[in-house]
């Protein structure tokens, strides 16, 4: 199982994925937070279920709409970032490529310029505005996804080339 662990090489798409999904989980569960409520609303409104328990469920979805959906990307958006980090502690690269990491590291940001503006062109529509004024956190880390994504990717780097090995076979961690 070592092996296979500390055999994988390079991790220079990894900033570049994170930002990816950030971006697709951003957009994605932001429409969701939309959609909830109105399904919610809808619900109420038809009177499909006038027993406690179909409010009771009702006003949980409603309630998803808001608060669920914000916790459940907070999750992931932390579960990415430390998985990145941690495949950067695993994987095995000569300080020569410090330069390429630096490059690929840029051009992620340069990109993730564009996908931080494309969410705010996402959610400026004025029917958006209850939904992007409930779903806080999402604009947060997505109007700073830039900052971030340095920020993380420093991070990375920094793991990646401070760690003591050896690049000649063995593996073997020096003091």
């Amino acid at each position: 199982m070592r092996s296979l662990v500390c055999s994988k090489k390079g991790d220079l798409p990894d900033m570049l994925i994170f930002v990816l999904l950030i971006f697709i989980l951003g957009v994605g569960l932001f429409i969701l937070a939309f959609i909830t409520p109105q399904i919610a609303e809808g619900l109420n409104t038809a009177g499909l279920n006038s027993s406690s328990e179909g409010t009771n469920s009702i006003d949980k979805l409603a309630s998803m709409g808001t608060v669920t959906i914000q916790r459940g990307f907070l999750f992931l958006f932390f579960g990415l970032a430390i998985s990145t980090l941690i495949t950067s502690f695993f994987t095995r690269v000569h300080p020569l490529f410090l330069f390429l990491y630096i490059l690929f590291l840029g051009l992620t940001a340069f990109i993730g310029t564009f996908l931080g503006n494309a969410y705010e062109q996402v959610t400026s529509s004025p029917v958006l505005a209850d939904t992007l004024a409930s779903q806080g956190m999402i604009t947060v880390i997505m109007q700073n996804i830039v900052l971030i994504t340095v920020v993380i990717g420093a991070l990375s780097m920094i793991i990646t080339f401070a760690k003591f090995s050896t690049f000649s076979g063995g593996g073997e961690a020096q003091l």
